[in-house]
């Protein structure tokens, strides 16, 4: 019995020091969190003027290419362009040099990967049917995008890094998710004296932080591991345990070749001769691979650069089980009641932190005040 209340002590120590130590990036990695959760609706909202496109998509690539270049002007190269769905904008990606100075990069060579965040991102939005320009954000501005970097790497730069961070950051909430439901688990008594409201001091933040902590505490569990699975690659990479991966995310992060020897066009062709129908996604080669993705329907197929060889691409090292993952993490998948969800799970973390900030401190306050008292009653003692 001694030692299971030592272990419950020492857990109990462990649980609140890395609560006040990481509730600061606790905090903003859940409140990130609900943005990406509802990053389309809230795009919507801020920025109207992106989505005021209406039919299909029917011009050719080098169409919606050239119109995002000349939005974005000298010094960029276009590494990706998005289809709508159904009704919506299409969507260009671009490299941009900070300097505007593209020459200074190995074009000839395919480029290479970004080196310290020196090579902004940029997005255009295009109406789908006549390529007009609907809005233009340069470098990696707007909320949706300052999210995405900080609950993806906390804007370090280079992404392997942040995203190992940010796995480690799971780690930890993980174990204080779990660690959390043996913390409340009554010492004594029944299991459901733990669901009594009035517990411990009974003050409303201790009796918040034992009871939304329980509810919340499986799901946030889930949500940790999840993210620990998908930041699991780049954790293993940085401590030199496993060879980099080059994945979608980190593609994304790469120069795209300047010269090519096929057009956009010419890709896109190759690529439907092989599967045809509508594409979602034409990206351009980088890193020096020489390959065109092409994404139709949910396929993608990868074109050969030199001989327009196209070919489906080999499917991720457990791709099936990293995308159920990815899709219970950002909801993607699971329809608006799962999403609703996920805002309580992104603010359970600011509710956790407050709570568990505002018991600490009353601890503080009752063992000064304590510690006064003691010393009050031992003057007297002394004196005689």
């Amino acid at each position: 019995m001694a030692g299971k209340q030592a272990w419950r002590k020492a857990w109990w120590q462990v649980h609140k020091w890395l609560g006040l130590a990481l509730m600061i990036l606790f905090v903003p990695l859940g409140l990130s969190g609900v943005v990406l959760a509802w990053d389309d609706a809230i795009d919507h909202a801020l920025n109207p003027q992106r989505y005021a496109a209406h039919g299909a998509a029917t011009l050719a690539p080098s169409a919606y290419a050239a119109a995002a270049s000349g939005a974005l002007g000298p010094g960029v190269l276009v590494s990706q362009i998005r289809y709508p769905r159904k009704d919506g904008p299409v969507v260009v990606t671009a490299m941009a040099s900070s300097r505007g100075d593209h020459k200074k990069h190995d074009q000839a060579g395919g480029g290479g990967q970004q080196k310290g965040g020196g090579m902004p991102r940029a997005t255009v939005w295009l109406d789908p049917q006549s390529a007009r320009v609907l809005d233009v954000q340069k470098a990696d501005g707007g909320l949706i995008r300052i999210a995405h970097d900080f609950h993806g790497s906390l804007f370090v730069p280079g992404g392997g890094l942040g995203r190992a961070l940010v796995g480690l950051l799971g780690v930890a909430m993980f174990l204080m998710a779990v660690g959390g439901i043996w913390l409340w688990w009554p010492p004594v008594g029944g299991v459901l004296k733990g669901f009594r409201w009035r517990r411990g001091d009974r003050k409303l933040d201790t009796n918040l932080h034992h009871l939304a902590g329980l509810w919340i505490a499986l799901p946030l569990a889930a949500q940790a591991f999840t993210g620990i699975w998908m930041s699991w690659p780049q954790m293993m990479a940085t401590v030199g345990l496993a060879p980099a991966r080059t994945g979608p995310m980190e593609r994304a992060r790469m120069m795209p070749a300047a010269d090519t020897t096929l057009t956009a066009d010419q890709a896109l062709a190759d690529a439907r001769a092989s599967m045809p129908g509508q594409p979602s996604m034409i990206a351009w080669p980088v890193g020096g691979s020489g390959q065109w993705r092409v994404t139709i329907g949910r396929s993608e197929m990868l074109v050969d650069d030199a001989t327009g060889a196209a070919s489906p691409a080999p499917p991720r090292p457990g791709n099936g089980l990293a995308m159920a993952m990815r899709h219970y993490h950002d909801g993607t998948t699971l329809g608006t009641p799962w999403r609703v969800l996920m805002i309580l799970f992104g603010l359970s973390p600011t509710l956790l932190a407050i709570t568990g900030l505002t018991m600490w401190l009353r601890g503080r306050r009752w063992r000064k005040a304590a510690v006064a008292r003691k010393g009050r009653v031992r003057e007297p003692v002394a004196a005689a």
